[in-house]
């Protein structure tokens, strides 16, 4: 019998900026809504591999919402009942990985975190 294989997943790691109103859970807001997560881990394609995601902390995609500005994204998929992820106050920004976060974006500058999410209304 072979041992299960599991590959590891790498990514670049940035620290969550909250805004004051962000400082107490608030499940709209998928990452940045706990107060307990203060990393996640970028992955995705063009993402430089820095090091080796940590289990337990969030992943996030990139997304260009126009051509030349990105903004972040939970990877998991917007939770049932809920409209799309959308900005709700949150950034991101380098921890450790500067020069891999400069080569990437081109500056040192904090990124929007897009996890916001608002109820689908019921129709009357």
């Amino acid at each position: 019998m072979t041992p299960e294989y599991q590959p590891v997943l790498y990514g670049l790691r940035a620290k969550i900026l909250r805004p004051s109103f962000l400082q107490r859970q608030d499940p709209s807001r998928v990452i940045s809504g706990n107060p307990e997560i203060s990393e996640v881990f970028i992955v995705g394609d063009n993402v430089p591999k820095a090091m080796p995601v940590r289990e337990g902390l969030p992943l996030v995609l990139l997304k260009l919402t126009l051509p030349w500005y990105p903004a972040a994204r939970p990877a998991d998929p917007c939770p049932p009942g809920r409209h799309g992820y959308m900005a709700g106050g949150a950034y991101i920004v380098h921890s450790s990985c500067s020069e891999e976060w400069g080569d990437l974006f081109g500056h040192s500058l904090p990124i929007p975190l897009h996890d916001y999410t608002e109820r689908r209304s019921t129709s009357r």
